[in-house]
């Protein structure tokens, strides 16, 4: 009772600091420019919204292939239908845990346990080690040079994760499970379910890349229907940004502090604020509002 009562808090905290924040940055909102983007959005929106499923369904790929690396454990509907918890339960959990979390479902839904979660952190951590790598190309080709020095130190880091994957603290992790949920995992399962060969790590990462380039294409486009005008490596060269303020954990899904990141990245490039917050809120609809709700659905009737 007492974790739960501290879950809500955390929750409740979470939503309170992300109001504040947006109602920091609405401050900063031309009402009329903010009208006329509106009526004027055009076309193109349409095909922001047709890319949803082809993002989820490349993540869903990816997950598939790491959790099946010895043998058939899940199919690619089963993988897809897990990204989508996943994404709702992005809504309520910090720092995009719910990437993680979904875990739960995979063991629930399938039977799968240490070999589920250790795929779910694997595939967080790929997922980005690719867009701190993407970044990192962008920002050197744009010549933003300490843009890209921190992204290319964010890429090392994952680098050891990624291939040295006995530094990984499983024992700390078992520990913590067991106190806050109760459970206890094996940690020779886990260690041995996070070792990937390198095919495979090759395999996700191609996969990886295109899901970023096609998700930040979608998020180019989403500013291109509201005519703001921004080049395609720029929105590459600051994603490793606009990532880390969707993993700052004291925010409810990184709702304000996404936006304050964009309007600072859109200011480098003379871009109104109003513009930055519209385009950011209307990312948030498309890749988490949306997807989420037919997740809570598979949810509900699984």
């Amino acid at each position: 009772m007492h974790l739960k009562e501290t879950l809500k808090s955390q929750r409740t905290l979470k939503v309170i600091i992300s109001i504040l924040i947006l109602l920091f940055l609405f401050k900063f909102i031309d009402f009329n420019l903010l009208l006329s983007s509106l009526k004027n959005l055009n076309a193109l929106f349409l095909i922001v919204l047709t890319l949803i499923p082809v993002n989820i369904l490349l993540r869903a790929w990816r997950l598939m292939i790491i959790l099946n690396k010895d043998g058939k454990l899940i199919s690619l509907k089963d993988s897809f239908y897990l990204n989508l918890a996943g994404i709702t339960l992005n809504l309520f959990l910090p720092a995009s845990s719910g990437d993680i979390a979904k875990s739960y479902y995979g063991y629930k839904w399938h039977g799968i346990k240490e070999e589920m979660l250790s795929s779910n952190i694997f595939d967080k951590f790929m997922a980005l080690f690719s867009v701190f790598f993407i970044g990192t190309l962008a920002a050197i080709f744009l010549k933003l040079y300490l843009l890209s020095l921190f992204s290319l130190f964010l890429t090392s880091l994952l680098v050891f994760l990624l291939f040295y994957p006995k530094i990984m603290p499983w024992s700390l992790l078992n520990k913590l499970l067991s106190i806050f949920l109760k459970i206890r995992l094996d940690e020779k399962k886990l260690e041995s379910s996070f070792m990937v060969s390198n095919i495979i790590k090759f395999k996700t990462f191609c996969i990886s890349l295109l899901a970023w380039i096609i998700l930040y294409f979608q998020f180019y486009l989403l500013c291109m229907s509201f005519s703001v005008d921004i080049t395609f490596f720029y929105v590459l060269a600051v994603s490793p940004l606009m990532n880390l303020a969707i993993l700052f954990p004291l925010t409810f899904n990184g709702l304000g502090t996404s936006e304050a990141m964009i309007m600072y990245l859109f200011s480098l490039i003379n871009i109104s604020p109003t513009l930055a917050i519209l385009v950011s809120l209307f990312s948030q609809v498309v890749n988490s509002v949306i997807p989420g709700l037919f997740g809570f659905l598979i949810i509900v009737r699984k």
